[in-house]
């Protein structure tokens, strides 16, 4: 059968909606159980070889980490840590909580936190994890429930990036190798694993002996059926039959048909995905670059209707951001320089900066072509004439690294709610840095080595305060995520737009 155009799709999927409206759903509530959807495949339920976005929220209700952070404030908790230390800049010990069970009923010690972390730093092992694991040193016990973790160089994220390391009971991989924990997955999270059908269904059924301190909370709802489902199509049909009772990622034009129903909720919330654009301002790409011009940089940050593109095509919750970083970011400053959307005041800054008649240049991107060719509408019409380069990221970001780009559109998610984590790669010297201020990569560089928060939230300040006056990048706006749900269901999601179910309940 030849596939739908998009129109023709959602000309069907509004035609399925009339004709739902009014027809009650099977919501889970009547027996206890979510039924939720995941679009992207699970080859390995272990995510520290499989790092798609469904394994990270399938390991987050399986397992738990030293550290949390929590999905509605980003705020840095203990999780299986009951304490920590730092005994100098490169050593950390950490206290465990007593009592906690793996879903096999035996205790976790530090014996499991030495085995999983010495694990992971070992390259031998391959794993691919969405954080560095580069500044972990030798992890050794000091006695059943304290560690001592030895960093390869200071590292102030360093009990962020342990927030996203689930701890596996002790020797996990003698037996089945990487396959360990898709074969039988036993974690100490707030939810077990019932039953698997291998990258098909997932049921998870409420852990009795979670244990009572996690910053998770007790889960609330019994039972948690998830099911890998692709097209976004079958997944609509299924809410509207009440076959599930959550999903997300829903694009806009459907999340709007899908409010006419009754029996669904819709939600729209931005996320912590910044899109943004970076300028030549160190005129890597030749002395003659115009972005080396502090006027001309300011122009292109006048001259981009942010506001417009949100309403007209990010649409749902995203909102135009003013400094480099999500709001909710740890070390995200909320008083930095604004650029108003003024064409005329943009023009007239070109003028002043020698460029009465505008200039052309190339502009690189490897997503959202609507929005970068709108974009670029806005910069032709102060006389900025654009070519899109447009390409896959790989030999972009090549490019990029050696310094041939003069203005690249792009966009990048904290993972850790944490400016740190990915500041220095466009401020601090990095191969990607376009603006080459020694001032700035000072100031992130004293912040990712101190673990004083105070000391890190002023020297991130001074740095994105810089970087906004300076307009070394204009960060242009969240992205929006839709999520649809049963009336009868309220379901937590984090900064990045995924579920946490075991703070989910039923209304």
């Amino acid at each position: 059968m030849a596939k739908l155009s998009m129109r023709k799709l959602t000309s069907a999927i509004l035609g399925t909606i009339c004709a739902a409206v009014g027809t009650p759903a099977f919501a889970g509530k009547s027996d206890d159980t979510l039924r939720a959807a995941l679009q992207i495949e699970i080859a390995n339920l272990d995510t520290y070889y499989d790092s798609a976005g469904s394994v990270v929220v399938m390991t987050r209700h399986i397992w738990d980490a030293l550290f949390y952070i929590d999905p509605e404030t980003s705020d840095l908790r203990p999780a299986l840590a009951a304490g920590h230390k730092f005994i100098d800049e490169t050593t950390l010990e950490i206290d465990l909580r007593r009592g906690v069970k793996f879903h096999d009923g035996r205790e976790l010690t530090a014996d499991d936190i030495v085995y999983t972390l010495n694990w992971i730093r070992n390259p031998q092992n391959k794993v691919r994890t969405i954080t560095s694991t580069d500044w972990i040193g030798p992890v050794e016990k000091l006695d059943p429930y304290k560690v001592r973790i030895k960093m390869t160089e200071p590292t102030a994220l360093a009990l962020r990036f342990l927030s996203v390391f689930p701890i596996y009971p002790a020797g996990t991989y003698d037996k089945s190798g990487i396959a360990a924990m898709n074969l039988n997955p036993i974690g100490t999270g707030p939810y077990r694993v019932a039953a698997i059908e291998p990258g098909k269904q997932y049921t998870l059924k409420r852990f009795a002996d979670h244990y009572s301190e996690s910053p998770k909370g007790k889960a609330t709802i019994e039972n948690v059926v998830v099911r890998i489902v692709p097209e976004a199509g079958t997944q609509i049909a299924e809410m509207l039959r009440g076959g599930l009772d959550w999903i997300y990622m829903v694009s806009s034009d459907q999340a709007e048909q899908l409010k006419r129903n009754r029996n669904l909720a819709v939600e729209s919330k931005p996320t912590s995905r910044m899109m943004y654009l970076v300028m030549d301002a160190a005129g890597r790409t030749g002395e003659n670059s115009p972005f080396k011009k502090l006027q001309v940089r300011r122009a292109v940050s006048h001259a981009i209707d942010r506001q417009g593109i949100v309403t007209a095509l990010v649409q749902g919750g995203a909102k135009v951001l003013n400094a480099f970083c999500f709001p909710q970011d740890f070390g995200c400053p909320a008083d930095v320089q604004k650029y108003e959307y003024d064409p005329k005041l943009a023009k007239s800054m070109l003028t002043e900066a020698g460029y009465p008649n505008g200039f052309s240049v190339n502009i690189s991107a490897w997503r959202d072509r609507p929005y970068v060719e709108a974009i670029m509408g806005n910069l032709n019409a102060i006389g900025i004439k654009t070519t899109l380069n447009y390409s896959n990221l790989t030999p972009l970001r090549e490019r990029w690294n050696k310094g041939e780009l003069p203005l690249v559109y792009g966009s990048i998610g904290s993972q850790v709610d944490d400016v740190g984590n990915f500041t220095p790669e466009f401020f601090g010297k990095s191969e990607r840095d376009l603006a080459r201020d020694d001032e700035v990569a000072e100031w992130l560089r004293m912040a990712n080595r101190s673990s004083d928060e105070a000391v890190r939230r002023e020297f991130d300040h001074k740095a994105l305060r810089k970087v906004a006056s300076e307009a070394y990048a204009l960060p242009l706006f969240s992205d929006n995520m839709n999520f649809v749900m049963s009336q009868s269901l309220s379901v937590v999601t984090d900064s990045g737009g995924a579920p946490h179910f075991y703070r989910a309940k039923w209304k």
